[in-house]
């Protein structure tokens, strides 16, 4: 009977092994998330990836990969900071698991503002596709099995324009260039805008002069009323103050024909200028002009021709300029 009894605690000790957890495995495409804070790796690891260029952002987001890891089991580094990683099943065969975790602090801000709800976030490996609820904060991990040598990568909408991020090298993916290429995107101010002319009203000829106290440009790769720039161009605002004498008339700028913006070759013509009163000014005009350049003119030349309407703001008809006013020249310099 001996040998019976000792078959059947065999028969025993095998079925008890067939149910233990980690004989299970995790194939690939398999999505692991989760949330931390504090960082998983330190500058000068192997894993760390931040200021490697692993970076994106819009105009409503920014996002960079502060550590990476991979392999074939999982990483103790990655498994040592998140539970759900180090009870992971082992990894099927031929599979792969790459662990990134986001940095605490982007590398780049928002172009606009921070607003999650305007961007769509999801990740993509051979066929298949992970849709996230949101795009993925400061510190949380994205953790993927993947077929061996499968990459993958992050995709974030803003806007209608997508970019991505390999989740294997950090390698940007389809991005818009212009924010990575070291465009200045900071204000910067030009000599004030000058002009000199004669006009006319009921036979009379009258010398008016103006100089604007007030030039500046800044440039953007997208704007809440335009939307995205078109590829390799940008953004370029001009903002001036133009002189009203409210005695007698107001000067309105051709919002067609007054200015133009030359980076380079033939002058460009605004894609809108529009006009708005200063308080407290005496009617002082503020013009705001934007215009579509190419993303490397560090510098241009900006040519105002102040042409118009002279607005008579008092009795008798309007004035009209005795010559077409000069053109002067003003420089924008982004550095």
């Amino acid at each position: 009977m001996k040998p019976l009894i000792a078959l059947a605690a065999l028969a025993l000790t095998a079925t008890g092994c067939s149910a233990i957890p980690f004989l299970e495995r995790t194939d690939a495409h398999e999505l692991v998330t989760g949330a931390t804070d504090t960082a998983w790796c330190a500058n000068g690891d192997d894993s760390w990836l931040l200021g490697g260029a692993a970076d994106l952002t819009g105009p409503h987001f920014g996002l960079s990969i502060l550590c990476h890891f991979e392999g074939t089991t999982m990483p103790e580094e990655a498994a040592d900071h998140a539970t759900e990683l180090a009870e992971l099943p082992e990894l099927a065969d031929d599979t792969e698991i790459l662990v990134n975790q986001i940095a605490l602090g982007p590398n780049y801000a928002a172009e606009f503002e921070d607003d999650p709800s305007q961007v769509t976030a999801w990740i993509e490996s051979g066929d298949e596709r992970f849709d996230l609820d949101a795009i993925p904060a400061p510190g949380d991990f994205l953790a993927l099995t993947v077929p061996a040598g499968e990459s993958a990568v992050l995709w974030i909408e803003d806007d209608g324009r997508a970019q991505g991020l390999d989740l294997r090298t950090g390698e940007q993916v389809e991005p818009v260039a212009a924010y990575y290429n070291g465009l200045a995107t900071n204000v910067v101010q030009g000599d004030s805008f000058a002009a000199e002319v004669t006009v006319l009203n009921d036979a009379q000829a009258w010398d008016l002069s103006c100089h604007s106290d007030f030039l500046e440009g800044d440039r953007s790769v997208w704007r809440e009323d335009l939307g995205w720039a078109a590829e390799g161009s940008v953004f370029l605002q001009v903002t001036f103050n133009w002189c009203t004498y409210e005695d007698n008339l107001i000067w309105h700028l051709d919002p067609d024909a007054s200015l133009a913006a030359q980076p380079d070759g033939e002058p460009l013509a605004p894609l809108s200028m529009s006009a708005e009163e200063l308080p407290d000014t005496g009617g002082t005009l503020r013009y705001t002009a934007v215009f579509s350049v190419p993303e490397n003119s560090e510098s241009l030349k900006l040519i105002l021709t102040p042409v118009g309407d002279l607005e008579n703001i008092v009795d008798g008809d309007d004035y009209a300029f005795l010559d077409t006013p000069e053109p002067s020249e003003r420089e924008l310099t982004f550095t």
